[in-house]
């Protein structure tokens, strides 16, 4: 079974503390140019010596960072990427001249050093974002006292994960036939689609959801860090609120998200409906958040990894050359590591460092839904493929608003694949609750959450209290709004924003699940419709990277997301999927 193979980067921990310390005295050194940036010569020096010391950053952090997320339990490891983060603060507080200082010289000057050399060209566009934002940016004194605070920042993710994982203690619960389980975060889903009775559900979502009813004030506690970090931040660098310092930066306009936001608020009927077609189906009277993961048609197959990955292989076998060898390339044994283990981050994930192959983290479960998992993962590994292989370092990194397009991209590939080939009633239903699933986890609700932190963000901006109850009762009510259901009934689901990560990591981060599945969508409709160089474009944008801000990215690939089409064309796809399910169901 793959697992990753760090040994790329460093054969040993040694080897890495070697280059650990080589960096850690290194750092120092970006001190040489303070006042000197305005002399062509230096202004190029710094340059090279940034770009030298950010590859060797790559290695030393992706060997720690890497290493500690396959057991968070480790403490060596842990304390490995904790020395990584001090040298990261320790880079933003010996930076924190330089953007004040290049902004002082003035644009017209920058862009005429960027211009005289070809090693200097690729940071025109990272300049020209610079200057854009210069307004937001302090002068040095300012941003060197600001920078003495980046070590408290990580704080959060620090608590989040003591609590939410380091700590924890997963529950073993008895079943109502005898049977005893272990109730983890990656083996949930599978639990309760097993489960024989409603009672059993509910034994294993308590179970699930005990650690954040039992420390719900001290997750509360974290996130209103978070929220006040974020508070902290438009008022130092004289943002309008929260949102519009999370989207001006890739200048995203705030009309993307609040179409958003608003389509799917206003269109709930597609979850309602679905609902009412499940608890007929399923013979329920009551339907909990839970019994989503209840299959209206079950074969009881499963999908061991080496089948999943021939799966995902064969939906793409008939696309262009380059787009399926990168996508081999990005699932190839050493990259990506496979299986649950105790101490193992849950989820899934692809990471990428540039010169560097990218690394894919998977909970595998045998499941149908762990086959569009890895779908998924490899779509961003290949992305960063495409990006590193065609854009230099400055302009390699793509936005996290793109990023969601090539994952979810190959969830329709894959979900093509799998209707075409299916030959029965029961596996067509199976699989158009995926595809409806599928629009309901991306689609609405990631825009639940984004609008949950939108909410959330206003508790500060209007001076409200931030404790479990409010925080708790913003997402009480837009469960009522998105669903009809009463969450107050399931104990512990008003605490779901506790179970949500991202609101920890990256805020402002789950709404460009949505975007970008609705701008994937759009591309993947282009492609089958057989449109004129709709492939091609979509792999001219996958090689973007970061060369242009990225609502023009996907423009390029055949998505407007400054439009509420792409967004409505989501909600008419689910009611024509409902259709087709209910004939089916009624048959």
């Amino acid at each position: 079974m793959s697992k990753w193979d760090l040994s790329v980067f460093y054969p040993n921990d040694e080897a890495w503390e070697k280059d650990f310390n080589i960096l850690k005295s290194e750092v120092s050194k970006f001190e040489d140019f303070k006042g000197k940036l305005g002399d062509f010569e230096f202004f190029k020096k710094y340059h090279e010596f940034d770009e030298a010391l950010t590859k060797l950053l790559y290695k030393v952090y992706a060997y720690a960072h890497l290493g500690s997320d396959l057991n968070l339990k480790d403490t060596k490891k842990m304390q490995m990427n904790q020395q990584v983060g001090l040298i990261l603060s320790e880079l933003s507080q010996k930076t924190a001249f330089i953007s004040p200082e290049i902004i002082s010289l003035g644009e017209e000057k920058v862009l005429s050093f960027v211009e005289q050399d070809e090693f200097l060209k690729p940071f025109k566009f990272p300049y020209q974002k610079l200057f854009r934002g210069q307004e937001h940016i302090l002068d040095h004194k300012s941003e060197e006292l600001l920078s003495n605070f980046s070590p408290i920042r990580t704080i959060p993710t620090s608590l989040y994960q003591a609590l939410s994982t380091i700590d924890r203690v997963d529950e073993r619960v008895t079943l109502s036939d005898g049977s005893e389980v272990t109730v983890s975060q990656p083996q949930f889903r599978a639990l309760i689609e097993d489960a024989k009775t409603p009672e059993d559900r509910k034994v294993i979502f308590e179970a699930l959801y005990k650690r954040y009813v039992d420390n719900k004030t001290a997750f509360a506690a974290t996130y209103n860090l978070v929220l006040q970090q974020l508070s902290a931040n438009v008022k130092n660098r004289g943002y309008e609120s929260s949102l519009d310092a999370a989207l001006f930066n890739n200048n995203i306009p705030t009309s993307v998200f609040l179409n958003l936001k608003d389509v799917a608020y206003e269109n709930t009927h597609t979850l309602k409906r679905y609902i009412t077609l499940r608890k007929k189906a399923l013979g329920m009277s009551e339907y909990f958040t839970y019994d989503r993961f209840l299959p209206l048609a079950k074969s009881g197959k499963k999908y061991p990894y080496t089948e999943a990955k021939a799966l995902f292989l064969e939906s793409i076998k008939d696309f262009p050359e380059e787009f399926v060898l990168n996508q081999k390339d990005a699932i190839k044994d050493g990259f990506v590591d496979v299986l649950p283990q105790d101490g193992k981050r849950s989820g899934a994930y692809s990471s990428g460092f540039y010169g560097h192959h990218p690394f894919i983290l998977l909970n595998h479960n045998d499941t149908l839904d762990a086959v569009f998992t890895l779908a998924h993962e490899a779509g961003h590994s290949a992305h960063t493929i495409f990006s590193d292989k065609a854009q230099p370092m400055p302009i390699s990194d793509y936005t996290i608003f793109v990023a969601e397009i090539a994952s979810t991209f190959n969830e329709h590939a894959l979900l093509d694949y799998l209707l075409e080939k299916s030959t029965s009633k029961q596996e067509k239903i199976e699989l158009l609750s995926i595809a409806i699933d599928n629009i309901h986890s991306t689609f609405y609700r990631q825009t639940l959450f984004a609008t949950y932190e939108y909410e959330a963000n206003k508790l500060v901006q209007e001076g409200k209290p931030v404790n479990e109850k409010a925080l708790s009762q913003i997402m009480i009510d837009l469960y009522k709004h998105y669903y009809d259901l009463d969450i107050t009934k399931e104990p512990g689901k008003q605490y779901v924003w506790a179970y949500i990560p991202h609101l920890f990591y990256t805020p402002f981060y789950v709404y460009q699940y949505a975007t970008a599945f609705s701008a994937s969508l759009k591309i993947y409709d282009n492609v089958k419709s057989n449109e004129p160089n709709a492939f091609d474009n979509y792999i001219k944008m996958l090689k973007t990277g970061g060369s242009m801000y990225p609502v023009d990215e996907a423009k390029i690939a055949g998505a407007d997301l400054t439009k509420k089409d792409p967004f409505l064309s989501v909600v008419k796809r689910m009611e024509s999927l409902l259709d087709q399910l209910e004939i089916l169901l009624n048959e």
